[in-house]
Formats: structure tokens, C-alpha cells, sequence
């Protein structure tokens, strides 16, 4: 079942705006019950995270202690990607 943003129950996601970014910091339920971690900046490039979290929570606070500490200019401008426009 979808929730209001259009996230299941096994998804979590909240935007982060930063220095003129926005990012969305998702976590998603695996098939083990744990949570994966992704930052999708604005251009739909993800950031992904091989740790596991025992919680949706956690996997988000992580993601957003992630965009404080590194800024969000790391996850926007990914060197040697090359965007189409």
C-alpha cells in the first residue's frame, strides 16, 4: 500500500535542502527485514549505502549526518559522471 509520498510501508524518505540542493534520504525494508540507505540528488543520482540498518530510522539519520558532515555539494557533484541534459 502506498503512503501520502507515494513510498510503500517498507520505504521511508525524507528531503534534505542544503546549499541550493535538495537531496531525498530513502531507506528501504530488504527481504531480511533490515534497511538499506540512498541519497538521490536532484538529477536521480543514488548514493548507496552497503551497510544494513536494524531500522528505518536509524538508515535516515545516518543519511542525514551523512549530507551535515560531507555537504551536499558530494552527493550532487559526482566526479567522472557524466550527466545527460
Amino acid at each position: 500500500m502506498d503512503n501520502i509520498n507515494g513510498f510503500t510501508e517498507d520505504e521511508l524518505c525524507r528531503e534534505i535542502s542544503k546549499n541550493g540542493a535538495t537531496l531525498k534520504v530513502i531507506s528501504t525494508k530488504t527481504s531480511e527485514g533490515e534497511w538499506q540507505l540512498a541519497i538521490l540528488n536532484e538529477k536521480g543520482i543514488s548514493s548507496n549505502w552497503l551497510e544494513l540498518f536494524p531500522t528505518a530510522q536509524l538508515a535516515i539519520d545516518t543519511g542525514i549526518e551523512a549530507i551535515e558532515k560531507e555537504g551536499a555539494k558530494e552527493f550532487v557533484d559526482v566526479e567522472g559522471f557524466e550527466y545527460l541534459n
